[in-house]
C-alpha cells in the first residue's frame, strides 16, 4: 500500500548488524547507509572485537555487551537477533522499525530510495514466510532434533562427530519434531524465512516478549535446524501482523533468494562472494542489499555500486 507523499512519516530506522570478520568492510558499510539511522552491532564471541574499535568513536554505532559463540543453524543465531533487538528497543531514541543486515552486507539502493521505500510502505512488515505444514519435502530438516547444536565443537572434530552421529541416529528411529508449537498461549504452525528482514517495532516487541516470556515456545527451537529463520516468522505468521507480512505459497520456489524480501543472495555450497562482473544483474534484481562483498575481492564492485547511487540519488 502506498502513501501520498503528505501521508508519509519520518520513520526513525535501526539496522542490525551481524559481524564477525572484516572490519574495514563493516566500516564502510554503515558509512553508505542513512546517516540519520543508528546501528547495533553483534560482534561473534569467537572474532576479536578490538578490529572494530575504529567503529567505536561513531556516536551512531552501539556493539552489544552481551556476545554469543555463534554456530551455523544453531540458536544461538536466534541468541543473538534478540540480544541486537532488546539494546535497540531499549535505546532513548525509539525506533520505528529495525532491519536485520548482515556485515557483508552492501545497499544496492541511493539512500533517499531506501528510506522514501520504508515511509511508503510503512506499517508493513518486510517479511517473507512459508508455512512448513505445507511443504513436506522443505520441512524435513526442520523435523530433525539437533541436539548440543550450540556447542562450539569445530567441524571434524570427535565431538562434532557425536554430534552428528546422534541426530542421525534419532532420524533411524523414528523421531521427528513436529511442525506445530504446542506453548501455554495456544498452537502455532511453523514458518520459514530469510535471516534478513526488516520488522516494525511492534512485531520487534513481540518476538522479545516471546523469547523472555514463553518458555515452552522458546524451547522448541533451542534443539531445531535454522531457527533463526523460523522463530521470528512463526510469530509473526501467528499472530496479528500476518497480514502485514508476505506469504510464500506452497506452490512457488521456497529458495533462500526467495525468502529474502531485501536481499540479493546467491546459496549454492556456500553463499557467493560479488565481484565487479555481478554489477549488472546486482542492479537488476531489484533488491535494497547484496550479500556477500569482502574487502580486497570485492571492491571495484563497491566502487561501481557507489556511482550508481549517487546517479541515483540526485535523480530521485
Amino acid at each position: 500500500v502506498y502513501l501520498s507523499t503528505c501521508q508519509l512519516k519520518k520513520m526513525n530506522i535501526a539496522y542490525l548488524i551481524s559481524a564477525h570478520t572484516d572490519a574495514q568492510h563493516l566500516q564502510r558499510l554503515i558509512a553508505s547507509l542513512p546517516a540519520e539511522a543508528e546501528f547495533f552491532v553483534h560482534v561473534d564471541a569467537k572474532s576479536d572485537i578490538s578490529q572494530f574499535n575504529l567503529l567505536s568513536a561513531d556516536p551512531r554505532v552501539h556493539f552489544t555487551v552481551e556476545r554469543h559463540n555463534v554456530m551455523w543453524g544453531s540458536f544461538g543465531q536466534v541468541r543473538y537477533q534478540m540480544t541486537l533487538l532488546k539494546e535497540a528497543l531499549r535505546a532513548e531514541r525509539r525506533f520505528d522499525y529495525f532491519f536485520s543486515i548482515s556485515g557483508l552486507d552492501y545497499p544496492l539502493w541511493s539512500n533517499s530510495r531506501i528510506m522514501r521505500h520504508i515511509e511508503q510502505h510503512q506499517g508493513e512488515e518486510f517479511l517473507f514466510a512459508t508455512c512448513l505444514t505445507d511443504r513436506p519435502e522443505a520441512a524435513q530438516l526442520y523435523q530433525e532434533y539437533r541436539f548440543l547444536n550450540t556447542r562450539p565443537w569445530r567441524y571434524g572434530t570427535l565431538k562434532s562427530k557425536f554430534r552428528v552421529a546422534l541426530r542421525h541416529a534419532l532420524k533411524a528411529f523414528g523421531l521427528r519434531k513436529p511442525l506445530t508449537i504446542s506453548s501455554h498461549n495456544g498452537e502455532y504452525k511453523l514458518y520459514k524465512g530469510g535471516s534478513w528482514w526488516g520488522i516494525t517495532r511492534q512485531l520487534a516487541e513481540e518476538a522479545v516478549s516471546f523469547y523472555d516470556n514463553d518458555r515452552r515456545f522458546t524451547r522448541y527451537f533451542v534443539n531445531a535446524f535454522g531457527p533463526d529463520e523460523t522463530f521470528i516468522h512463526t510469530i509473526a505468521m501467528n499472530g496479528a501482523r500476518a497480514p502485514h507480512c508476505t506469504l510464500i505459497a506452497p506452490d512457488d520456489a521456497v529458495s533462500l533468494a526467495v525468502l529474502s524480501p531485501l536481499t540479493y543472495i546467491e546459496y549454492g555450497k556456500e553463499i557467493k562472494i560479488f565481484t565487479e562482473e555481478d554489477f549488472n544483474k546486482l542492479i537488476s534484481s531489484g533488491k535494497m542489499f547484496c550479500r556477500k562483498t569482502v574487502s580486497g575481492t570485492s571492491d571495484a564492485l563497491i566502487s561501481m555500486i557507489d556511482r550508481h547511487r549517487t546517479q541515483e540519488e540526485h535523480t530521485l
